[in-house]
């Protein structure tokens, strides 16, 4: 199996977690044009980032900008994930809730650029209903990607890479990032090539490391790039690649046959000592039934 590195240069961005909604929609227009200016500079450079909420917000306030990324999105270097509004808390919200996100977003994706998100990317949701795999793939989304909760927060759940089932049967193949979605400067990216260097070697199997200035903004930086440009085939270690979780999924998908080992069909929950379910009783299995004319939407795209 290809154990290569896959470069994913993204931004996770919070658009309301310290400051307020003004500046989190400057720090996304501020972060748009970054990735532009890199995309222009670096052929083989590729942008990912998530949330149709950005996309309209400099669709309206910078029309000029938005035509840049379209055509940026046209050639596959720039690469809308998640088709959701924003990335949400993952564990309250409805099933209505999930299901007007995925509507409302991939609409929205097509409409623009001609295309609907394949993967789902919440990288700094605290935790994951079990149900989501059905809503994710009733949305269009045949793949996942998340952080949190982490190893030390879930020893139980697959480092890497897992098929994560619903209730229902429903299928996505899940990534959990072992070591965080904003790798950046020299001494940081060291640390992650020789951690996903170490775990391909171990699992078999290709890894993503992702890199880039996030929560207030700034994305994949020139010194990272041009870094990351002098390693791409580093002595001793698998190759890196610029790449996307699209492309990631889709290379490894047909090799990663598994099954039997890496099956999640539970929540993705944090797994503390002295956990006290009853402060958190709720319902895991969301209600999907209203929203299917929703979904059936979605399909026909």
């Amino acid at each position: 199996m290809d154990k290569t590195i896959k470069l994913v240069g993204n931004a996770h961005l919070d658009p309301i977690w310290l400051w307020r909604w003004q500046e989190g929609c400057a720090e996304v227009l501020q972060t748009f044009r970054s990735a532009l200016d890199r995309l222009k500079e670096y052929n083989d450079f590729v942008f990912t980032c998530s949330s149709a909420a950005y996309y309209k917000w400099v669709e309206e306030i910078d029309p000029q900008m938005f035509e840049e990324i379209r055509t940026m999105v046209k050639k596959g270097r720039w690469v809308p994930v998640n088709g959701w509004w924003v990335q949400p808390d993952c564990n309250m919200p409805s099933g209505e809730s999930f299901a007007r996100q995925a509507l409302y977003s991939q609409l929205y994706y097509y409409e623009k650029f001609g295309i609907t998100c394949k993967t789902g990317y919440n990288v700094d949701s605290f935790g994951h209903n079990g149900m989501l795999p059905q809503l994710l793939k009733k949305g269009g989304m045949d793949f996942y990607v998340f952080q949190r909760p982490n190893m030390n927060e879930n020893s139980e759940i697959p480092e890497n890479l897992f098929w994560w089932d619903s209730a229902d049967g429903s299928r996505v193949l899940t990534y959990r990032l072992p070591d965080g979605y904003g790798a950046n400067g020299k001494e940081s990216l060291d640390r992650r090539i020789e951690e996903m260097n170490k775990r391909a070697e171990e699992t078999g199997h290709g890894m993503m490391l992702f890199y880039g200035v996030g929560n207030h903004g700034g994305g994949p930086t020139r010194g990272d790039i041009e870094y990351l440009k002098e390693n791409l085939e580093r002595e001793g270690y698998n190759d890196l690649e610029f790449s996307s979780p699209d492309e990631y999924f889709e290379d490894i998908l047909n090799e990663f046959l598994d099954y039997k080992s890496n099956i999640i069909e539970e929540e993705l929950r944090y797994a503390v000592e002295n956990w006290d379910d009853s402060y958190y009783e709720y319902d895991n299995e969301i209600d999907v039934t209203l929203p299917e004319t929703v979904f059936v939407t979605i399909s026909m795209l």
